[in-house]
């Protein structure tokens, strides 16, 4: 009686079926992944599109403000206020030097007599 062949054999085709698993795993990672890039793509055009925008809605509150800073610091703008405000604050009033308040200079300090001083800290320890 003669031996059956196909005893040894594979019934299923274990390593083509792994590798086309294999071929088909990578190219729907491969698939995922580039849809994920473009995504990410085109969410940030998006952002770089709002900010362009909000940079340029700040340069025109920028020209707005300094077209009125220009325009209420001008000569006569100021004369204007001037003669509004003069009678109502009686004309401008000189300020007498002991009023002023200098900022960035320190106060002079008053000397002062030595045995009225006392010690802060315990010098010992």
């Amino acid at each position: 009686m003669a031996t059956n062949r196909r005893r040894h054999a594979n019934v299923v085709p274990v390593a083509s079926i792994a590798m086309w698993v294999a071929i088909c795993i990578f190219s729907g990672g491969a698939g995922l992944g580039y849809v994920s890039l473009k995504n990410q793509l085109h969410s940030g055009a998006d952002e770089i599109n709002t900010l362009e925008r909000d940079t340029n809605q700040v340069t025109m509150r920028i020209s707005v403000v300094k077209s009125e800073i220009q325009k209420l610091s001008s000569l006569d703008a100021i004369k204007k206020r001037y003669e509004g405000d003069k009678g109502r604050l009686g004309g401008l009033v000189e300020i007498p030097p002991d009023r002023i308040v200098w900022v960035d200079r320190p106060r002079p300090v008053a000397p002062s007599d030595g045995p009225d001083l006392q010690q802060t800290s315990n010098p010992k320890r």
